[in-house]
């Protein structure tokens, strides 16, 4: 080791670096090095740290029946993907299963309630479980199920040849078909048992979040929003506003 390494080491060169490193941490920071970021309406939700509840409160959501009490009863569930919001108001629901059979016209070319991505079917008669009172032999109000669309997916997790990954267009998970085995690990992982295998193809399906069963329901029970949309609408409601934040 040199003697000029030993004596840049010295307690009177520490205490000198130290002196100089605080009176540059007090100094003002000048207009040329503030870094500025603006954030725009697709992301205004997150930076105000406006989430579902807030825009319940708001009342943002009320032109789509959405309030407190509505989602506390259990009669309205929202799910948020990274472009959408998904509403399912059971109190809309007829039960005449529309969604279910063009969500396979449009995905499989064909009519399989077995493996349509959205479900009425499996809690028709009697709700979620035989005392729930839900179903056809209660209040006739029926269950839609859908892909969560989870953060932390199990059914991609579990998968063992990863065929499921996440859409870089809406964040949706999807299968890839040319990798997937049709071992069924997907639908064994999903607490909701959403995956399915299409007995003819060999193949696990699933929602990609592709809207059709929103747009065909004819009561409007399935509502796919884009977050665009609610962001504007935050907005225009004086909820949040665009704002630009100084990191400095």
């Amino acid at each position: 080791m040199s003697d000029s390494h030993l004596n840049q080491n010295t307690p009177e060169e520490r205490k000198a670096r130290e002196a100089e490193s605080a009176t540059n941490d007090a100094a003002p920071v000048s207009e040329e090095t503030t870094t500025r970021k603006t954030f725009t309406r697709r992301t205004v939700l997150a930076m105000a740290g406006c989430g579902v509840a807030g825009l319940v409160a708001g009342g943002v959501l009320a032109s789509w029946g959405v309030t407190s009490a509505s989602i506390a009863s259990g009669r309205i569930e929202i799910r948020t993907t990274p472009t959408k919001m998904i509403v399912t108001d059971r109190a809309r629901c007829s039960g005449c299963q529309r969604c279910e059979m063009m969500c396979t016209l449009k995905n499989d070319g064909r009519v399989c309630q077995h493996i349509a991505r959205v479900r009425v079917w499996d809690n028709y008669n009697f709700g979620t479980n035989p005392g729930s009172g839900d179903g056809s032999y209660a209040n006739c109000q029926f269950t839609v199920e859908h892909c969560k669309q989870c953060a932390d997916a199990a059914c991609m997790n579990y998968c063992p040849v990863h065929a499921i990954y996440a859409s870089e267009d809406n964040g949706a998970r999807m299968v890839d078909t040319d990798r997937c085995i049709g071992c069924g690990m997907c639908a064994q992982a999903c607490p909701w048992n959403m995956p399915r295998i299409d007995s003819q193809s060999r193949v696990s399906t699933k929602c990609i979040s592709c809207g059709r069963c929103a747009e065909q329901c004819p009561n409007g029970a399935i509502k796919f929003i884009d977050w665009q949309d609610i962001a504007q609408k935050v907005i225009d409601q004086g909820v949040v506003r665009t704002t630009t934040l100084v990191q400095v």
